[in-house]
């Protein structure tokens, strides 16, 4: 069987949408014209999904401002406030979450993180949310004296929202981390004792499902804690393969777990080869002795224009066709 291809998180909205979504910000147009293209962009990432052979759909997130804002919305114990901060090293920013309690679940609004009215008759549906650790981290701590306490309890919370989204069908979950491999934001690195203290708190959120989760690693080097993430109860994990050096991985047994392979760029507008993606995803699961790969992007595509992210697509599609028949 060939490489499932799966979207990795925010698919890029048009240029139309945007400027729709800017004119209703400053009360040029009604919410109503936003809504209309926002459903039709949704149906056309599903339909291109179908005709790229996808197995597990996603909505492509196009209603989302950002990767933390629908569970910021989500929790009792944070607030949105008004201060954007750079996505790591993007030109795109977030709505910093501020804790000013004690954090748990709160009111939930479906839509907010799935159209899964456009999504109906998809059996297998995927979501990409914040891990824990990289929303913890990415947050602004007013409240906790104990880190360790904010992570136990955002991971809590989380555990409880994704219970409520698997409710609406959600089958697969990828908790994005790429605090786990980038910290330039940060005066001091993780220690050790950090690295388990978020580990602990992703085993919190996937124990009552692990088959449905994924982690994904991003914009930083995964090989030094491979092994660590490869001992999860989930089903797979994600390497970004433009920050890791295929070299430098140890040699593993091989894993029963599907690895995600990020070997096209999400930062870069050049449109990946489909045979330098087979021949790239083919030495990785060689050094890893991986036998069941996922292909994606690094990350979510929402960094690049819209028709460079389908393009971008289309290639995994081509790689995946290559690899199988190599």
């Amino acid at each position: 069987m060939s490489p499932e291809i799966q979207l990795a998180g925010i698919h890029p909205r048009s240029e139309r949408l945007i400027e729709l979504t800017r004119s209703y910000e400053r009360a040029k147009s009604s919410w109503s014209q936003v809504e209309v293209q926002l459903e039709q962009e949704t149906k056309e990432i599903i339909k291109l999904q179908e005709s790229l052979g996808f197995r597990h759909f996603s909505d492509g997130s196009l209603a989302w401002q950002d990767q933390l804002r629908p569970i910021t919305r989500s929790l009792y114990g944070v607030e949105s406030g008004t201060r954007y901060s750079r996505w790591f090293d993007t030109n795109t920013f977030y709505q910093k979450p501020i804790v000013v309690g004690k954090i748990s679940a709160g009111d939930i609004d479906p839509r907010s993180f799935l159209r899964t009215e456009l999504l109906a008759g998809k059996v297998e549906r995927k979501i990409t949310l914040p891990g824990p650790y990289t929303f913890s981290q990415l947050s602004e701590n007013k409240h906790y004296k104990n880190y360790a306490d904010l992570l136990v309890d955002v991971a809590l919370a989380e555990r409880e929202i994704i219970q409520k989204l698997k409710n609406l069908g959600v089958t697969l979950f990828q908790l994005s981390e790429p605090c786990l491999v980038y910290q330039p934001y940060r005066k001091g690195f993780r220690d050790q004792s950090e690295v388990e203290l978020a580990l602990r708190a992703i085993r919190s959120v996937v124990k009552d499902n692990p088959a449905d989760f994924v982690v994904q690693t991003y914009f930083g080097d995964g090989a030094p804690l491979l092994p660590e993430l490869l001992d999860l109860p989930i089903s797979g994990v994600g390497i970004d393969l433009f920050e890791t050096d295929i070299s430098s991985l140890s040699e593993q047994e091989k894993t029963s777990k599907a690895v995600v392979v990020g070997v096209v760029d999400s930062r870069e507008s050049f449109i990946e080869n489909p045979s330098w993606i087979a021949d790239t995803a083919r030495k990785f699961s060689e050094k890893l002795g991986a036998r069941d790969l996922v292909f994606a992007s690094n990350s979510d595509l929402k960094f690049v224009p819209q028709e460079i992210a389908n393009q971008k697509l289309e290639a995994l599609s081509k790689a995946s066709e290559l690899f199988e028949a190599s």
